[in-house]
């Protein structure tokens, strides 16, 4: 049975229920949680492993990469060109040279300038959610891989309404050479048009590689008002953490704080007036 929620994600496997979920158990936040109140709340997206030492590791490991894959690149094209004289077969190697130059070009500079953290904010009181997008959350996709690695600093600051929010389940399988499978889970969110369920866009929520829905639970039952069963104990500050911090704008910082929709309104006219001056 296929998702109903069109045109369906890529590998997908389910769609969750949106809804507050009830359980005499408290609904853990997965150590994700970097802030609550009746307002709003914050998770963090932050890939599993990305810490600060192994940043350093692969960007040192990816650079000596792009320099040995250079000059082998050099290397090969002189000794075909001048010793064997071949130029289409030059054309095949310095083809591929440079598509894997690009590659590990991508990969260091997303990852130098990547920030700390790629958070979601929910507002409950004025219904809206706000996302803090990097590119490197989407690491081992096609969006990846054809973005400019020249962009890497671009941060994308997004914002829906949580009535047009809803949750999905992809999974990736590969098969291990001693044998069984290794599964990667995405816990994703489509956005539809208001009252469809027609997908415009999609993001990332969690990713694992254990099926747990812990999150998406969690942030059904705060938007909904229900905070009895919530776990809300805060994600343990790092011993360290990456340079490049995030930094919300100050009319989304603002917004996403608001305590009402009317509080919005006016930050949102206010901001309006300025841009429009």
């Amino acid at each position: 049975m296929p998702s109903k929620y069109q045109p369906q994600l890529s590998c997908w496997r389910e769609d969750l229920y949106k809804g507050i979920y009830t359980t005499k158990l408290h609904l853990s936040n997965n150590k994700k949680l970097r802030f609550v109140n009746d307002d709003y709340c914050e998770f963090s997206r932050r890939l599993a492993g990305m810490n600060f030492y192994l940043r350093w590791i692969l960007c040192l490991m990816l650079l000596f990469g792009v320099i040995a894959s250079l000059f082998g690149v050099l290397f090969g094209l002189y000794f075909i060109i001048y010793s064997l004289g071949e130029t289409s077969l030059s054309v095949l190697i310095g083809t591929t040279g440079l598509f894997i130059l690009y590659f590990f070009l991508q990969v260091i500079l997303n990852l130098f300038y990547a920030p700390d953290d790629c958070p979601i904010r929910l507002n409950r009181k004025t219904g809206k959610i706000y996302l803090y997008e990097h590119l490197i959350l989407y690491t081992g996709t096609w969006k990846f891989l054809k973005n400019s690695p020249f962009k890497a600093k671009k941060i994308t600051i997004k914002e829906f309404d949580w009535a047009d929010i809803q949750g999905v389940v992809t999974c990736v399988s590969a098969p291990i050479a001693k044998g069984g499978v290794i599964r990667n889970y995405r816990l994703e969110c489509v956005v539809c048009e208001p009252n469809t369920t027609y997908v415009i866009d999609h993001f990332l929520l969690v990713m694992s590689s254990i099926l747990n829905y812990d999150e998406w639970m969690w942030i059904n039952s705060y938007m909904a008002f229900s905070d009895e069963n919530l776990d809300k104990k805060l994600k343990p500050e790092d011993e360290f953490s990456w340079p490049i911090k995030i930094n919300w704008p100050e009319e989304i910082d603002k917004k996403s704080k608001a305590s009402s929709l009317e509080e919005y309104q006016q930050i949102d006219d206010e901001y309006k007036k300025i841009k429009e001056d």
